[in-house]
């Protein structure tokens, strides 16, 4: 009886194991094809990656002028009121842990910046940049060897469609006063499922 419930635990045991040496070798395949292709992702950060409201918001109260370099400062620094989107942030994880190199693009000016990359350097090494105008994401898209791009405006479906690469749409609430275009679906894109949270 011993014997039997012995040779069941080692039985149960060994096929465990083979089925995480198994996924352990489709991960592996998997990270060796992405790296070696140097294959890439690039995410928006505000409304995409994070909701950065408050940061806006803080900016708004301590800054005289909105749009000055003061202004981009508070914002960039104001990283610890921003709350990551659950859906996109995951997705991006999942993606570095596959081998993609994760690229965060931000609609800001750079004033002040070192703090908000180096808080985001282990999803994005050397990979956070600061896109004051977004209608150039597409050059920086066209730069590596992009597959996606994730975003929630209008023009960043565009930006994605310019440089050839596949459109994602990250979900928003509506906001009132908001001024981009925001028009889910109808570009072509991609929406991703829940990821307004």
């Amino acid at each position: 009886m011993v014997f039997k419930d012995t040779r069941a635990q080692v039985e149960k045991a060994w096929t465990t194991t083979k089925k995480v040496m198994a996924a352990m070798s489709v991960w592996g395949l998997i990270f060796s094809l992405v790296t070696i292709g140097r294959l890439s992702v690039g995410f928006d950060y505000d409304g995409t990656l994070v909701d950065s409201s408050k940061s806006f918001d803080k900016a708004a109260r301590l800054s005289q002028q909105a749009g000055g370099a003061s202004y981009w400062g508070v914002v960039n620094n104001a990283y610890e009121l921003e709350k990551p989107k659950l859906v996109p942030y995951a997705t991006a994880l999942l993606l570095r842990v596959l081998g993609f190199r994760i690229v965060i693009m931000a609609d800001r000016q750079g004033t002040d910046g070192d703090a908000l990359r180096k808080e985001w350097r282990r999803l994005a090494p050397r990979g956070f940049l600061f896109t004051p105008n977004p209608s150039d994401k597409h050059l920086h898209l066209q730069e590596g060897r992009f597959i996606a791009f994730f975003g929630d405006a209008d023009v960043d479906m565009l930006e994605a469609k310019r440089a050839g690469v596949l459109a994602m749409r990250v979900q928003h609430p509506p906001a009132p006063g908001a001024t981009a275009p925001y028009s889910p679906g109808r570009m072509g894109d991609y929406v991703v499922p829940l990821s307004r949270f």
